[in-house]
């Protein structure tokens, strides 16, 4: 008998864990108005993958409201990621500001007011010169604002001099003199020995490249 007390304590302890653990609306609503989304989704969980919007936001309104985020399947997705404390996410950038599901390059500018519509069309795969949110945050796309985000619409290419779409050491050194082997394994997030684009714009890396500007 004692023994299945036990057990049974133990499974409530459990459960008692796990519904603390729940995440709720007020830890990824960052402007108050008590709905998230997607933009407050993806800077809470930034390895949140979009094509699995559609099924937190239960009721299809482009948000994800207080009732949906504490449902079971909502919380299951969410327990995928991890989140990154509130002082510690960046500001929020909102792309669908008449909350559609489309961005035209007009809503897209007021972010990034330099987008470029040959940048724009890259980025909308689909021709119908809107973005989805699947377009937005592809690799490529993601690329692409990143630049743009730095204040620079510089390309990767500019220093990748083989042509391989990586910046090796030497090729970093090259394009920013003085860059000790030190900095390039802090910008080099993964280790692989040559940084990619989205190491490159990372706004860490940007710091580091700063002090070694030309």
């Amino acid at each position: 008998m004692k023994r299945l007390m036990t057990a049974t304590t133990a499974i409530a302890a459990l459960t008692a864990g796990a519904a603390l653990a729940a995440t709720d609306i007020e830890a990824v609503d960052m402007d108050g108005d008590g709905f998230a989304t997607i933009e407050e989704v993806r800077a809470a969980f930034p390895e949140f993958d979009v094509e699995f919007f559609e099924q937190v936001d239960m009721n299809g309104d482009n948000r994800v409201g207080p009732q949906e985020i504490l449902e079971t399947e909502v919380q299951e997705i969410l327990a995928r990621y991890d989140m990154v404390p509130l002082e510690e996410r960046p500001p929020m950038i909102v792309l669908d500001a008449n909350m559609d599901g489309f961005m035209e390059i007009e809503e897209v500018r007021r972010a990034f007011p330099d987008l470029t519509q040959v940048d724009y069309e890259d980025m909308d795969e689909n021709d119908d010169n809107r973005l989805t949110y699947q377009e937005y945050y592809t690799t490529e796309s993601q690329d692409i604002v990143a630049r743009y985000s730095n204040g620079s619409v510089a390309d990767i290419a500019e220093i990748d001099m083989d042509g391989d779409d990586f910046a090796s050491f030497d090729e970093m050194a090259g394009a920013y003199p003085g860059l000790d082997r030190e900095s390039f394994d802090d910008i080099d997030q993964n280790g692989d020995n040559r940084v990619s684009s989205q190491e490159l714009y990372d706004p860490d890396a940007q710091d580091i490249i700063s002090r070694h500007d030309s």
